[in-house]
This record gives structure tokens, sequence and C-alpha cells, in this order.
């Protein structure tokens, strides 16, 4: 069993890529690689003119070991997924991934949970049906710890 979370896309093991980089031409080819433990055999080529504002853009990707900072446990930030986040998606090229992918998808959850509740409570002319719905999230946010109860600091746990 790997010990890497599990990606839906691209599992948890290293993907192995077929180019035969050295350890130095890894290291040489983005700043960020002589401080992060990658895993080698796994770097595949990168397109620096699909880049989004690089000075030192990347020459290549490569799958790299990571520690989640929410959950701690261990992830790979695929190089596939690095491909995909700055030449399609044309993130900045200095942003790193810091969480894995439950903890990504569970605080995308959370935002969208977020966004509904405050476009339910600032409609004014909400139906029945809407604030049945508005009490519901406001149970599961609370759940969350995402709000707080003011006056009682137990109040969470009551739900």
């Amino acid at each position: 069993m790997s010990p890497y979370v599990n990606h839906p896309r691209y599992g948890c093991k290293p993907i192995r890529s077929g180019y035969q980089y050295s350890v130095t031409e890894i290291k040489n080819s983005y700043w960020r690689y002589k401080h992060v433990k990658f895993l080698v055999g796994t770097a595949i080529p990168a397109n620096t003119e699909k880049q989004n504002y690089g000075v030192y853009p990347r020459e290549k990707y490569i799958d790299i070991e990571e520690l989640c900072e929410v959950c701690n446990r261990p992830f790979i930030f695929f190089a596939l997924e690095q491909k995909y986040w700055f030449e399609v998606l044309r993130f900045y090229i200095d942003a790193h991934c810091t969480k894995c992918i439950d903890c990504r998808k569970n605080e995308q959850k959370i935002k969208r949970l977020q966004k509904s509740y405050c476009d339910l409570v600032t409609n004014k002319n909400r139906t029945s049906k809407q604030n049945e719905t508005l009490k519901k999230l406001f149970v599961e946010l609370t759940r969350l710890g995402i709000i707080k109860h003011k006056n009682n600091p137990s109040f969470r746990d009551k739900l």
C-alpha cells in the first residue's frame, strides 16, 4: 500500500516519465527543486512559453513529495498536475501545492457552502424552502466550526 494520499486523477504512486534527467539537471531546472524532496525518474519537460509570470520559469516538472499542512499526510504534487496548473490554468509559476487533494476538495466544499449561505442571508425575499436551506447551511457550517455562536461556545456541540 502506498504511503501517499490517493489523487483521483494521478493515483498514489510516483509516475515514471521515461525521461532520463540527472539529479543536477532537475535541481538546475527550477530554483525550488533544490529545497524539496522530488522523486527521481518522474521529470517531464515543461513548455516555458505557456507559463505565467515567470522570472525564473520551470524547465521541467517532477513529482514532489509533500506533507499536507492541514492533515499532515504525505502526498505527491505530480509533475502532470504541475503541468496542468502552470500551462493550462496558468497559475503563478512560483505557486506551490501545500495541501493534499482531500483537504483541497474539503476546502472547496466549505467555500461553496459559505457562498450559498451568504447568498441566502443577503436575499431579503427568501421563500420558505430557501429558509429551510439556510438553516441546513447554518447547521453544517456551525458543525464544521466555520460559524461560531458568539454568546455560547458550546452551542456548536449541541447541534
